[in-house]
């Protein structure tokens, strides 16, 4: 007899077979699926430990910065980045070494011993000043191994007590930044405008406003309220700067009111028209106060330097010091000179001694620029920190000042 062969029927049985093997195929894959070793957790990257110092008061409530510290702390605290040492921690290390809030611990050198023994590796320092109706919180971020500044910023607002909550969290967001985060940068209050009766009306103001040009680079301004020498408008970044270092007479000026207390006199350097020295940071501050201005930060002073040029090294440009240009040690003075003995060494904004005749006392805390009478040519028109350069700076005779304002 002969077979006939059936295609469909061969098909079925094959899918029969098929489908018996299914539960062994799905034992067999689980089995494997759990003999296999795990992958490993992600490691969460290495967080940096900081410590926040107490934000020192310049002219300000001592109740205001502690309570700002607090806030600064708490605010770093939830950083992915960052391991913030406890501010109780801070506070009985430094009762231990006999310190306090205040400024007795006032030395960038000092802070980072405090830094060291609370094992941190960055300290936040910061100084919290107010100048007429306007707050400025300065912060300073110092490398604990090398001491040096690393990163910096100075925010201003005219606000109330508060509203300083606002700066806290400007500084905040930078220093986190800073960091690696992309926080976003909060917008600062600004004090209501009220008018004063009679006061001419805003479209008159605005025409105004348009009529009279603006500050020329250069020209000389004597502003109202202001006291001190002239100033100079930096008009790429739209801020004052005094022309001439703070002189003897100026500083004297301020001292005769009882507001500034007495410079450390020295032969050969007390001549009305030389730059007053054997001043301290603090003193250069106060002084910047009474005549209603302020020490310019590392960033004004260097814009007042040389203007958008990123690569100018000097404030008359790239050129060697030579004795024509600037007051340093190769000119075997020995001394400073009188303000403004240097015009050809002129910064595009109008300044004069930028470079050379004194160091120059900056906002943040124990920075100072431009090089002396005594520096080395190739120290000239730079910024350093008081530890880092303490070995070539003689502070008595070599460090001064001059003051900035807001436009």
């Amino acid at each position: 007899m002969t077979s006939v062969s059936n295609p469909g029927f061969k098909e079925n049985s094959r899918m029969k077979r098929f489908a018996q093997r299914l539960p062994f195929l799905a034992l067999a894959l689980a089995f494997l699926a759990q003999t296999q070793p795990a992958a490993p957790p992600a490691t969460p990257p290495a967080r940096t430990s900081l410590a926040v110092y107490p934000i020192k008061p310049a002219g300000v409530s001592a109740d205001l910065t502690t309570g700002m510290t607090a806030l600064l702390t708490a605010r770093l605290t939830p950083s992915p980045r960052l391991k913030v040492i406890e501010e109780a921690m801070l506070k009985t290390v430094m009762e231990r070494q006999g310190l306090n809030a205040s400024d007795a611990c006032d030395d960038t050198s000092c802070q980072v011993d405090i830094g060291k023994l609370v094992k941190a590796q960055k300290m936040v320092t910061g100084t919290l000043s107010k100048i007429g109706s306007k707050y400025f919180l300065s912060t300073n971020l110092v490398d604990i191994q090398t001491g040096a500044s690393e990163f910096s910023t100075e925010d201003k607002c005219s606000c109330s007590e508060d509203q300083l909550e606002d700066l806290v969290s400007v500084s905040v967001a930078k220093i986190r930044n800073h960091f690696g985060e992309q926080l976003p940068i909060p917008a600062l209050p600004q004090a209501a405008v009220v008018p004063l009766p009679n006061a001419p009306s805003p479209a008159s103001a605005q025409t105004r406003a348009v009529q009279e040009p603006p500050p020329s680079p250069g020209q000389e301004y004597r502003l109202p309220g202001k006291k001190g020498g002239p100033m100079v408008y930096v008009s790429d970044f739209n801020f004052y700067i005094d022309k001439y270092e703070v002189t003897n007479q100026d500083y004297e000026e301020c001292i005769s009111t009882r507001t500034c207390r007495a410079s450390q006199k020295t032969e050969g350097f007390t001549d009305p028209r030389q730059p007053v020295v054997g001043v301290t940071q603090d003193d250069a501050r106060t002084f910047c106060q009474w005549a209603s201005k302020r020490l310019p930060t590392a960033g004004e002073w260097g814009q007042a330097k040389s203007g958008k040029i990123t690569n100018m090294r000097h404030p008359w440009g790239n050129q060697a010091p030579d004795c024509k240009l600037v007051n340093f040690r190769d000119c075997e003075v020995g001394k400073t000179l009188p303000v403004g003995s240097k015009p050809d060494g002129v910064s595009p904004c109008g300044a004069l001694d930028l470079s050379g005749n004194v160091w120059e006392w900056l906002e943040e805390p124990n920075w100072f620029a431009g090089g002396s009478w005594h520096t080395k040519d190739k120290y000239l028109s730079i910024a350093g920190s008081r530890m880092g350069w303490a070995g070539m700076v003689n502070l008595s005779t070599e460090i001064g000042f001059r003051c900035a304002a807001d436009r």
